[in-house]
Protein backbone atom coordinates (compact mmCIF):
# COMPACT_ATOMS: atom_id res chain seq x y z
CA UNK A 1 0.00 0.00 0.00
CA UNK A 2 2.93 2.42 -1.22
CA UNK A 3 1.32 4.52 -3.97
CA UNK A 4 -0.25 7.14 -2.59
CA UNK A 5 2.34 9.36 -4.35
CA UNK A 6 0.79 8.03 -7.19
CA UNK A 7 -2.86 9.53 -6.79
CA UNK A 8 -4.10 11.59 -9.79
CA UNK A 9 -3.97 15.17 -9.31
CA UNK A 10 -7.81 16.78 -8.40
CA UNK A 11 -8.64 20.51 -7.30
CA UNK A 12 -8.44 20.69 -4.01
CA UNK A 13 -11.73 22.94 -3.92
CA UNK A 14 -14.45 22.57 -1.21
CA UNK A 15 -16.74 20.29 -4.16
CA UNK A 16 -13.11 18.27 -4.19
CA UNK A 17 -12.96 17.48 -0.66
CA UNK A 18 -16.28 17.03 -0.01
CA UNK A 19 -16.63 14.11 -2.64
CA UNK A 20 -12.96 12.82 -0.97
CA UNK A 21 -14.87 12.72 2.46
CA UNK A 22 -17.89 11.07 1.00
CA UNK A 23 -16.00 8.35 -0.69
CA UNK A 24 -13.94 7.73 2.48
CA UNK A 25 -17.19 7.64 5.24
CA UNK A 26 -18.36 5.31 2.55
CA UNK A 27 -15.56 2.83 2.58
CA UNK A 28 -15.07 3.05 6.26
CA UNK A 29 -19.04 2.77 6.45
CA UNK A 30 -18.75 -0.75 4.51
CA UNK A 31 -15.46 -1.78 6.19
CA UNK A 32 -17.74 -2.25 9.61
CA UNK A 33 -20.04 -4.59 7.58
CA UNK A 34 -17.38 -7.04 5.82
CA UNK A 35 -13.86 -7.11 5.59
CA UNK A 36 -11.84 -4.39 2.92
CA UNK A 37 -10.35 -7.25 0.59
CA UNK A 38 -13.68 -8.28 -0.30
CA UNK A 39 -15.11 -4.53 -0.76
CA UNK A 40 -15.72 -3.31 -4.81
CA UNK A 41 -15.10 0.09 -5.72
CA UNK A 42 -18.57 -0.18 -7.34
CA UNK A 43 -19.74 -0.89 -4.03
CA UNK A 44 -17.91 2.48 -2.76
CA UNK A 45 -19.21 4.43 -5.13
CA UNK A 46 -22.67 3.02 -5.02
CA UNK A 47 -22.63 3.84 -0.79
CA UNK A 48 -21.40 7.32 -1.57
CA UNK A 49 -23.91 7.88 -4.79
CA UNK A 50 -21.05 9.18 -7.19
CA UNK A 51 -19.96 8.02 -10.64
CA UNK A 52 -17.26 6.05 -11.17
CA UNK A 53 -15.81 8.82 -13.60
CA UNK A 54 -15.48 10.93 -9.70
CA UNK A 55 -14.25 8.20 -7.89
CA UNK A 56 -11.10 7.74 -10.69
CA UNK A 57 -10.94 11.45 -10.84
CA UNK A 58 -9.98 11.30 -7.35
CA UNK A 59 -8.45 8.05 -6.67
CA UNK A 60 -6.83 5.42 -8.34
CA UNK A 61 -8.37 2.92 -6.67
CA UNK A 62 -9.80 1.31 -3.04
CA UNK A 63 -6.61 1.04 -2.13
CA UNK A 64 -5.59 5.05 -2.70
CA UNK A 65 -9.02 6.05 -0.66
CA UNK A 66 -7.74 3.72 2.23
CA UNK A 67 -4.42 5.29 2.24
CA UNK A 68 -5.83 8.60 1.88
CA UNK A 69 -7.88 7.58 5.00
CA UNK A 70 -4.79 6.92 6.77
CA UNK A 71 -2.67 9.54 5.80
CA UNK A 72 -5.54 12.07 7.17
CA UNK A 73 -5.74 10.13 10.50
CA UNK A 74 -1.56 9.70 10.63
CA UNK A 75 -1.55 13.88 9.45
CA UNK A 76 -4.15 14.77 12.80
CA UNK A 77 -2.28 12.76 15.15
CA UNK A 78 1.22 14.20 14.09
CA UNK A 79 -0.71 18.29 14.26
CA UNK A 80 -0.97 16.79 17.95
CA UNK A 81 2.49 15.90 18.38
CA UNK A 82 4.05 19.29 16.47
CA UNK A 83 1.34 22.00 18.54
CA UNK A 84 2.88 20.18 21.96
CA UNK A 85 6.29 20.63 20.09
CA UNK A 86 7.09 23.18 23.14
CA UNK A 87 5.72 21.17 25.72
CA UNK A 88 7.95 19.37 28.19
CA UNK A 89 6.93 16.15 27.44
CA UNK A 90 8.93 13.37 25.49
CA UNK A 91 5.59 12.46 23.20
CA UNK A 92 2.17 14.46 24.47
CA UNK A 93 0.80 11.26 24.87
CA UNK A 94 -2.50 12.80 26.13
CA UNK A 95 -3.11 13.75 23.34
CA UNK A 96 -2.58 11.43 21.16
CA UNK A 97 -4.60 9.23 23.16
CA UNK A 98 -7.59 11.70 23.57
CA UNK A 99 -7.18 11.59 19.58
CA UNK A 100 -7.64 7.91 18.96
CA UNK A 101 -10.35 8.28 21.63
CA UNK A 102 -12.66 10.57 19.29
CA UNK A 103 -11.50 8.76 16.07
CA UNK A 104 -12.71 5.51 17.36
CA UNK A 105 -15.29 4.75 14.60
CA UNK A 106 -12.47 5.08 12.00
CA UNK A 107 -10.27 3.01 14.26
CA UNK A 108 -12.54 0.22 14.49
CA UNK A 109 -13.74 0.62 10.44
CA UNK A 110 -10.44 -0.31 10.42
CA UNK A 111 -9.91 -2.95 12.82
CA UNK A 112 -12.88 -5.06 11.06
CA UNK A 113 -12.03 -4.12 7.51
CA UNK A 114 -8.48 -5.80 8.43
CA UNK A 115 -6.43 -2.91 7.58
CA UNK A 116 -5.09 -1.83 10.46
CA UNK A 117 -1.98 -3.28 10.31
CA UNK A 118 -0.70 -0.17 7.65
CA UNK A 119 -2.26 2.65 10.32
CA UNK A 120 0.24 1.06 12.75
CA UNK A 121 3.54 0.85 10.65
CA UNK A 122 2.92 4.13 9.73
CA UNK A 123 1.83 5.50 12.91
CA UNK A 124 5.26 3.71 14.77
CA UNK A 125 7.46 5.33 12.48
CA UNK A 126 6.13 9.15 12.36
CA UNK A 127 5.97 8.41 16.65
CA UNK A 128 9.69 6.97 16.60
CA UNK A 129 10.89 9.78 14.74
CA UNK A 130 9.12 12.82 16.78
CA UNK A 131 10.80 11.17 20.07
CA UNK A 132 14.10 10.79 18.57
CA UNK A 133 13.99 14.73 17.90
CA UNK A 134 12.57 15.43 21.41
CA UNK A 135 15.28 13.28 23.19
CA UNK A 136 17.97 15.08 21.11
CA UNK A 137 16.67 18.16 22.17
CA UNK A 138 15.88 17.14 26.03
CA UNK A 139 19.74 15.48 26.35
CA UNK A 140 21.93 17.70 28.45
CA UNK A 141 25.42 18.50 26.58
CA UNK A 142 27.91 16.20 26.28
CA UNK A 143 25.34 13.69 28.48
CA UNK A 144 25.42 9.87 26.95
CA UNK A 145 22.39 7.73 26.86
CA UNK A 146 23.13 4.38 28.01
CA UNK A 147 20.95 3.16 24.95
CA UNK A 148 21.28 4.96 21.28
CA UNK A 149 18.04 7.35 21.32
CA UNK A 150 16.84 5.36 18.48
CA UNK A 151 16.58 2.71 19.75
CA UNK A 152 15.17 4.12 22.97
CA UNK A 153 11.86 6.28 20.75
CA UNK A 154 11.67 3.22 18.95
CA UNK A 155 10.32 1.30 22.65
CA UNK A 156 8.52 4.24 23.69
CA UNK A 157 6.73 4.51 20.00
CA UNK A 158 6.09 0.56 20.71
CA UNK A 159 4.82 1.52 24.29
CA UNK A 160 2.00 3.76 22.77
CA UNK A 161 0.94 1.55 20.12
CA UNK A 162 0.42 -1.48 21.86
CA UNK A 163 -1.31 0.33 24.64
CA UNK A 164 -3.34 1.38 21.54
CA UNK A 165 -3.69 -1.99 20.31
CA UNK A 166 -4.48 -3.14 23.73
CA UNK A 167 -7.05 -0.67 24.48
CA UNK A 168 -9.07 -1.37 21.09
CA UNK A 169 -9.16 -4.40 21.89
CA UNK A 170 -10.91 -3.54 24.90
CA UNK A 171 -13.30 -1.53 23.01
CA UNK A 172 -11.31 1.40 24.82
CA UNK A 173 -13.68 1.21 27.92
CA UNK A 174 -10.53 3.11 29.20
CA UNK A 175 -10.50 7.03 29.44
CA UNK A 176 -7.54 8.36 27.66
CA UNK A 177 -6.85 9.63 30.84
CA UNK A 178 -6.16 6.33 32.40
CA UNK A 179 -4.74 4.68 29.48
CA UNK A 180 -1.93 7.53 29.41
CA UNK A 181 -1.16 7.06 32.89
CA UNK A 182 -0.14 3.68 32.39
CA UNK A 183 1.79 4.57 28.95
CA UNK A 184 3.74 6.99 32.18
CA UNK A 185 4.02 3.57 34.43
CA UNK A 186 5.81 2.18 31.53
CA UNK A 187 7.52 4.06 30.11
CA UNK A 188 8.86 6.86 32.66
CA UNK A 189 11.24 4.08 34.59
CA UNK A 190 13.09 3.03 31.23
CA UNK A 191 13.48 6.37 30.07
CA UNK A 192 15.06 7.56 33.46
CA UNK A 193 17.09 4.44 33.23
CA UNK A 194 18.34 5.01 29.43
CA UNK A 195 18.39 9.15 29.31
CA UNK A 196 17.97 10.54 32.57
CA UNK A 197 14.89 12.15 31.53
CA UNK A 198 10.99 11.95 32.46
CA UNK A 199 8.11 11.24 30.15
Amino acid sequence: MARIEGRRPSRDDRRSRRTRRTLGEALLALMLEKRYDTITVQEIIDRANVGRSTFYSHFLDKEDLLQHEVADLVHRLTMHMDRSAGGNRIVPSIELFRHLHESRDLIRALVRGRAMDTVLKTMHAHLADHVRHRLVRRLPPGAEPALPLELVAHYVAGVILNLFDWWQEHDMRQTPEEIDAYFTQLCDPTLRATTGIEV
